[in-house]
């Protein structure tokens, strides 16, 4: 799985002059022109079309070997496949996606990381678990994935009608001892959820099952993970881990739309004189430049060309001519947007792509815009 971690490191690459390969190819094998290595055959006619662009230089054309290497030994589970190599430091790595990425090879200096960033502002991590009144399920989920941690079972006598002379008291008893142990399953249960939210932290928590069982858990929730629980879902215990990712994903879009449109909507509310935002790729630059960018908001699929100060790494809306800031001549950038969000990521910001409505406000306002930090 491409963690945060992975992402950090194929971050570093940008430090380097020497450009870098980066592949995206399709490799979805539901996808008839995929099987019997197609992805390959795409691999190599975007790397050939990429090669008369670039010149076909040696250490590019040694990269796209080893790339073609890489992409040609793999054997397809995901549904895209990701692929650096970088000839100066040796790096050569793919890694498979459960989601889609858009065809596309790159030589540039650093990774081309963009659609890696977008997926994972889309598909957070999510902790799940699926109990019923004596078992428990606990997953997680992220990027299209889901892991099944552990199978919990507790001890938990079934609910039945009491028999005997007495039934009206007998029953009572019965009753009180089967809500004690459906109390001492759920502790367990929550136990078990704060020990995976350790090993495998989560962003935000479902819990799913017959509604009874669900409640009771939400109820005994420590405040820690009860501040990531986002909704309790109905699902039936037997669910395979294919139908659970089916219904956290349908949560999970519902909420990243409404926590984008919530955030355009504050990111409008501060474009005021004495307002802590910014809207436009020009004042949008000149907050980057300076540091001051907390979270950087554009629309998904916008892109523009601008460039980049070779002497003091000030980008500029510009794609040539003097920077404004020393006077050198600037660097073309075709994928501003891209070099942009990954000088906010490396500065501890946040990058955020919004889509549906969301996007469509912010398109009233050049599709981008900036949270600042002071």
């Amino acid at each position: 799985m491409l963690g945060r971690g992975v992402l950090s490191r194929l971050y570093t690459l940008t430090q380097h002059e020497a450009p870098t390969l980066t592949v995206y190819v399709d490799v979805d094998q539901n996808i008839q022109s995929n099987r019997k290595r197609g992805y390959v055959v795409q691999a190599e006619a975007m790397l050939k079309d990429l090669r008369g662009r670039a010149d076909d230089s040696p250490h590019l054309s040694a990269a796209c070997d080893r790339a073609i290497e890489l992409i040609g030994a793999i054997d397809p589970q995901g549904r895209s496949a990701l692929t650096v190599v970088h000839p100066a430091t040796g790096l050569a790595e793919l890694h498979q996606l459960q989601v889609p990425c858009a065809v596309s090879a790159h030589w540039q200096r650093g990774a081309f990381l963009r659609p890696v960033v977008e997926a994972m502002d889309e598909y957070e991590r999510y902790g799940v678990v699926l109990t019923d009144s004596q078992r428990a399920r606990l997953f997680t989920v992220f990027m299209g994935e889901i892991e099944e941690h552990e199978d919990l079972v507790s001890d938990t006598s079934p609910r039945t009608r009491a028999l005997g002379a007495d039934q009206l008291r007998a029953q009572k008893r019965h009753d009180n001892r089967h809500e004690q142990e459906m109390v001492a399953h759920a502790k367990r249960v929550v136990d078990a959820l704060a020990d995976l939210s350790l090993r495998a932290p989560f962003d935000r928590l479902i819990v799913a099952g017959p509604p009874k069982a669900a409640g009771q858990l939400v109820r005994l929730l420590p405040r820690r993970l009860h501040g990531k629980l986002v909704e309790t879902i109905s699902l039936p215990f037997t669910a395979s881990p294919p139908d659970v990712l089916d219904g956290i994903l349908e949560v999970q879009k519902r909420m990243e739309r409404a926590q984008e449109k919530a955030l355009v909507e504050g990111l409008v509310a501060e474009l005021h004189d004495s307002g802590k935002a910014v809207v436009q790729l020009p004042s949008v630059l000149d907050a980057v430049n300076q540091g001051r960018v907390w979270t950087l908001v554009y629309a998904r699929g916008f892109t523009t060309a601008g460039g980049e100060c070779p002497d003091c790494g000030a980008y500029v809306t510009s794609t040539s001519g003097p920077c404004f800031y020393c006077g050198a001549d600037v660097t073309e950038l075709p994928r501003c947007v891209d070099r942009v969000g990954q000088r906010v990521l490396e500065t501890g910001g946040r990058v955020e792509v919004v889509d549906g409505p969301a996007a469509g406000m912010l398109k009233e306002h050049g599709s981008i815009g900036a949270l600042l930090r002071y």
